[in-house]
């Protein structure tokens, strides 16, 4: 994946996927001319920001498809979307626009802006810095990193043995297909076994994990045998 930095040892950060620059509209952007910017650069959505370029708000086609929706009609007790209203009547940015806006940050991990996006039913979060708007993040950027390529995976995973865990490579064989981690060897203990698999599973990219781990003594609390050194049999 191009572009792609490996920080935390396989754990991907949003300023690791993020689009920057990014393409913005003023708060008095004409909509027909936000409509041409999302044309131009086939986007599907801006965010607005202000004068002095702080994040405003967020406008995408959905907020657009308010001009084209009918007047809407209704007896007394009809009451109409004042939110709608305001959509369908507005000729700048700021009439159309959504906010507040979610938001995430440079060092946001992936897996939380894809928690995020799920959360809020959003399709895309502005990179914020001081209120500055650096970058944006998609949900199609977040799902690049199940596209990572399997030699690029077994590599995060065997650094972070070495480097996270402590775990020396040479007790544990790593292989990837398909995104999926088979792991096999000894650990120390059983709580190693458990923190391996678990550490390998949250690796970003990583769709599965198939493990044939074994450990040598078993650290978890012994049930009540009345022996307090069975465990270490």
């Amino acid at each position: 994946m191009v572009g792609v930095q490996e920080r935390a040892v396989g754990r991907l950060r949003v300023r690791d996927v993020m689009t920057s620059p990014v393409v913005t509209v003023k708060e008095d952007t004409p909509v027909k001319e936000v409509a041409e910017v999302l044309l131009r650069h086939r986007i599907s959505g801006v965010p607005v920001v202000s004068g002095s370029g702080e994040l405003v708000g967020i406008l995408t086609e959905a907020d657009l498809l308010y001009k084209e929706l009918p007047e809407e009609k209704g007896g007394w007790w009809f009451r109409p979307d004042p939110q709608g209203l305001r959509k369908r009547e507005g000729v700048v940015a700021r009439d159309l626009m959504t906010w507040p806006v979610i938001t995430a940050e440079e060092d946001t991990p992936l897996r939380e802006a894809a928690r995020l996006m799920a959360r809020h039913r959003v399709n895309r979060l502005p990179v914020v810095r001081g209120g500055q708007v650096v970058g944006i993040v998609s949900r199609a950027d977040v799902i690049k990193a199940l596209a990572r390529e399997d030699s690029e995976l077994e590599r995060a995973v065997r650094e972070a043995l070495l480097r996270e865990l402590w775990i020396d490579p040479a007790t544990v064989q790593v292989r990837v297909e398909g995104g999926v981690v088979y792991l096999e060897g000894s650990v120390d203990r059983w709580s190693d076994k458990e923190l391996v698999e678990r550490w390998v599973a949250g690796i970003d990219g990583v769709v599965g994990v198939r493990s044939q781990l074994v450990y040598r003594f078993d650290d978890r609390r012994p049930a009540s045998t009345g022996d307090p050194f069975s465990w270490i049999r």
